[in-house]
């Protein structure tokens, strides 16, 4: 802490229209009843959306394509069929971010005195002893979640390219003509896709509903400065005075005047979990990276051995696992073919393998290892949340410092307002469906791994850690002290609370120190070269 001298007392001690902090009481904080709105109209349309997904996926289930149990056929080119799935994914994603807020909320109130922070990892946040908010439903939760963007990318599937598909052994499944644009539309997958939404939706309604039963939730605001109002409101949180300079960064600390700062602490000082959270985007990186490595050098390795072993064609017969192809296209297949590795689990007419897995056992046997490299992706996303929504919550709290300073919004708002959360929520279903691109099936094949796809998959977890890293060090300018929506050094910084708020300097203590607090009216600028403690004499 740095050491101060007392500075000689201004002209202006005691302006007039001073409020001291002890006599701001306002505690009618807004509760978010639009916002409340919102989220269960989403959980609403989850819920309506699980149930047609059920509907459909039971009704075609039975109506099976020959020799392909529960596969309907379609005319779609491919580009449309690998285009799919994006759409289905950015739907997905809605609805998952719907049933998710309202996760959220609940447990954000129901933490109680242990909630520290506005933004938190919901699945990896927990209360010991309840059956609502304990590991074994954010286990769940997480699962629901995984399950719902695996399926997405099993929706839909194709015959292998000509090429690949003359040299199969299951000749008669290529023997269709046309086959070029003929699709396979999966019932079971939306199976899939139905329960994941509804064991999220109605794992979201028991959450909300225990804790509106325990009177838990003060407010559906997504706004740290909405939710310091109620935590200090209801008696969770306590005002300490003189802390008007001292932010985050600065919780240990004693109460002492402070000199104003012109820069700030970045988010990973305030927080511990970003640190786990960056790490482990970058770990991602290497995992999609070494996977890409991998799959290209088995590819080109057992490409070497065939040409030579044969006439120096590459076909299925003299590599059955692998195909080396000239397409680099986003969009696999569309621009000749694309390079691929396969883990064929059924390689007969009979549909068996020498595993003893039938057509239907090597499906779900691919779900489970999908499901598997999925979570993986799935949670790295979910941790990146935390990385915006603390970036985002302090771009909230320096609002207060603007022309228009702090003014209440809905939580829709507050995202679509936010360029931070909207480049999320568009990375979000951009990543899942390159990794659906990146690892899916042909039909009466099995599964196989695309090089080029696992690679712009790799770019997309770079791009990801990239944003993430930039927002964690990003450095606050100004002398506003950081919050990161810590919830103690909001209450500590605001002393008067509004839907409608300025930050900035508010005049001087009797004994000559600066005093910064907020206001309905916008405040004048800082004195850097004045000590600042609130209204507490030292």
């Amino acid at each position: 802490m740095p050491s101060y001298e007392k500075p000689a007392p201004a002209i202006d001690l005691v302006p007039a229209g001073f409020v001291p902090p002890s006599s701001a009481n306002n505690k009618n904080f807004p509760r978010g009843d639009l916002t409340r709105t919102i989220s269960l109209r989403l959980l609403a349309t989850a819920y309506a959306s699980s149930i047609t997904c059920l509907i459909v996926g039971g009704v075609y289930f039975n109506n099976t394509a020959p020799t392909n149990p529960g596969w309907r056929r379609l005319r779609l080119s491919r580009p449309l069929k690998e285009s799919l799935p994006l759409l289905i994914n950015i739907f997905v994603t809605i609805l998952t971010e719907g049933t998710g807020y309202v996760h959220a909320v609940a447990l954000r109130w129901s933490l109680g005195t242990s909630l520290v922070f506005n933004s938190n990892l919901r699945l990896f946040s927990y209360i010991r002893g309840s059956w609502a908010f304990g590991r074994l439903m954010n286990f769940l939760s997480a699962g629901f979640l995984v399950l719902c963007y695996a399926a997405t990318g099993l929706i839909f599937a194709t015959l292998p390219p000509e090429k690949v598909c003359s040299a199969l052994p299951l000749n008669f499944i290529c023997d269709e003509r046309e086959t070029r644009d003929l699709v396979f539309f999966r019932p079971g997958a939306v199976l899939a896709l139905g329960i994941g939404l509804l064991g999220s939706s109605a794992l979201a309604t028991w959450q909300v509903v225990d804790a509106t039963v325990r009177e838990k939730i003060k407010t559906w605001s997504s706004s740290p400065i909405e939710t310091a109002w109620a935590a200090w409101s209801t008696g969770l949180r306590t005002r300490r005075e003189g802390r008007c300079m001292l932010g985050v960064h600065e919780q240990q600390w004693p109460s002492a005047p402070t000199l104003p700062r012109q820069k700030q602490g970045n988010a990973w000082e305030a927080h511990t979990e970003v640190r786990r959270v960056v790490a482990f985007l970058w770990v991602l990186v290497l995992l999609t990276l070494f996977w890409f490595v991998g799959v290209i050098a088995a590819v080109q390795s057992i490409n070497r051995e065939c040409i030579v072993a044969g006439d120096g064609q590459n076909y299925m017969d003299r590599c059955d696992n692998v195909y080396v192809g000239g397409s680099w296209s986003l969009l696999p297949d569309t621009n000749g073919v694309t390079s691929l590795a396969q883990i064929s689990l059924v390689d007969d007419a009979s549909g068996t393998s020498s595993t003893g897995l039938s057509n239907t056992g090597a499906i779900a046997v691919f779900f489970i290892l999908m499901m598997g490299f999925q979570s993986v992706i799935t949670m790295g996303l979910h941790c990146s949340e935390l990385l915006v929504t603390l970036s985002r919550d302090q771009d909230t709290w320096r609002r207060a410092t603007s022309a228009n300073g702090y003014k209440e919004r809905n939580a829709l708002l507050t995202v679509l307002g936010s360029w931070k959360s909207i480049a999320l929520l568009a990375l979000k279903p951009l990543v899942h469906w390159l990794f659906g691109l990146a690892m899916s099936f042909y039909i009466g094949w099995g599964i196989f791994m695309r090089p080029p796809q696992i690679l712009y998959l790799c770019l997309s977890t770079l791009i990801l850690a990239g944003y993430g890293t930039w927002l964690t060090f990003g450095v606050p300018r100004g002398p506003q002290p950081a919050a990161y929506g810590h919830l103690q050094t909001m209450i500590d910084l605001i002393d008067d609370w509004g839907q409608r708020m300025f930050w900035g300097h508010k005049g001087w203590t009797l004994n000559g120190f600066g005093h910064a607090g907020t206001s309905s009216q916008k405040c004048e600028e800082v004195r850097m070269e004045s000590y600042y403690a609130g209204s507490v004499s030292f």
